[in-house]
């Protein structure tokens, strides 16, 4: 029973050292198109995305039939709440490995936020879309 007891308490005593809130998010996240014909995986640096400071998204784009080619992706963010979206315009470059990076992206408040990546191909648009929710 003792034993018992001390693994109890080493067990809260290594939640409390942890802190008490919720775990974070995993590092890479992924979310569908609303059309359903790609798959965004993505994720951010600083991890996880902080308030009021400059963050970057290195994210790859693939879809679920066909090929990449002829590709134009963007990204932005919203706070449909508040009827606005970020302050800034972030610099979104193609990357030698297929993958894309948006520099400079920044929530400059708290609340819930929309990140959208909007997803071009022969003349169709397909937007995949995450929420984040900053305290």
């Amino acid at each position: 029973m003792n034993l018992m007891r001390r693994a109890f308490t080493a067990a809260l005593l290594a939640a409390f050292a942890a802190g008490c809130d919720s775990p974070a998010p995993p590092a890479k996240r992924q979310v569908d198109s609303n059309g359903g014909g790609y798959t965004v995986t993505f994720e951010s640096t600083p991890t996880p995305i902080p308030m009021n400071d400059v963050f970057d998204l290195r994210f790859t784009v693939v879809p679920k039939s066909g090929s990449s080619q002829g590709l134009a992706v963007q990204v932005d963010a919203r706070m449909p709440a508040h009827g606005h979206g970020m302050n800034r315009v972030p610099k979104l470059t193609a990357q030698p490995d297929g993958s894309y990076k948006a520099e400079g992206m920044l929530f400059h408040m708290p609340g819930h936020w929309e990140l959208y990546f909007d997803i071009a191909q022969a003349g169709k648009t397909e937007r995949a879309q995450v929420d984040v929710d900053l305290k």
